[in-house]
């Protein structure tokens, strides 16, 4: 012990000792702007969930309670009442505007995609449907497949085929995304593009041989290579 009293530097002391004054001057300075930073962590954290709790759960309640005649209307094919709404009913234009940020006000614009959609106004369909936000596999499917029927229909089938092929690949399933590919296949052969459709079409044949219209895509291979 004795030895290593002796060989300790007193320079080397002071500076040890000058350092963790340094350090214990910084925590002692910044005492107050830590304690700020921290406190306003707590608060944003607070302000969400009173936000949450307090405010949007009220609002997307009050949102249903809205949407429900709209929906209603949907149902029975009245397309323009849904989306409109009239003087006894609020559409879905007006749940969006007025519940936007709610779960409600964003299947709003779903169902006003499919409204748009069902009036041939293409242009409105794709511009809300984009602006909707799927939660789950079935609706992110709905979606790609709603937005390559909307630009079918206005002819550009390239950008068609490749949501009805987004649409296929998000959830592959038997029931729904043979369908998809077909409607891509579809799509390229009225570009002539004869090549890309053979390959999509086979990949039904391949992927999905239990599908239950797989004659049908048997017969678009032999109709793609003749």
């Amino acid at each position: 012990m004795a030895k290593n009293k002796k060989n300790e530097n007193p320079e080397n002391l002071e500076m040890i000792e000058s350092s963790l004054t340094r350090a214990e001057q910084y925590i002692e300075d910044n005492q107050k702007k830590l304690t700020y930073i921290v406190g306003v962590i707590v608060l944003v954290i607070a302000a969400f969930f009173i936000y949450k709790n307090r405010v949007m759960e009220p609002r997307n309640a009050e949102a249903v309670d809205v949407m429900w005649e709209a929906q209603r209307y949907f149902e029975i094919d009245s397309f323009h009442i849904a989306l409109y709404g009239n003087a006894n009913v609020y559409g879905f234009e007006y749940i969006i505007d007025e519940y936007g940020s709610t779960e409600t006000g964003n299947l709003a614009q779903y169902y006003a995609g499919v409204c748009y959609l069902r009036m041939k106004e293409f242009d409105d369909a794709i511009d809300v449907l984009k602006d909707f936000s799927p939660n789950e596999d079935l609706t992110a499917q709905l979606k790609a497949n709603l937005l390559g029927d909307s630009y079918s229909n206005k002819g550009e089938y390239d950008k068609a085929a490749k949501y009805y092929i987004e649409a296929a690949e998000i959830s592959e399933s038997v029931e729904f995304s043979p369908l998809f590919l077909m409607k891509a296949g579809q799509c390229y052969e009225k570009l002539g593009k004869q090549d890309k459709a053979f390959d999509v079409y086979s990949r039904i044949t391949k992927e999905y041989a239990d599908y239950e219209q797989i004659d049908k895509v048997e017969k678009y291979i032999i109709r793609v290579q003749s």
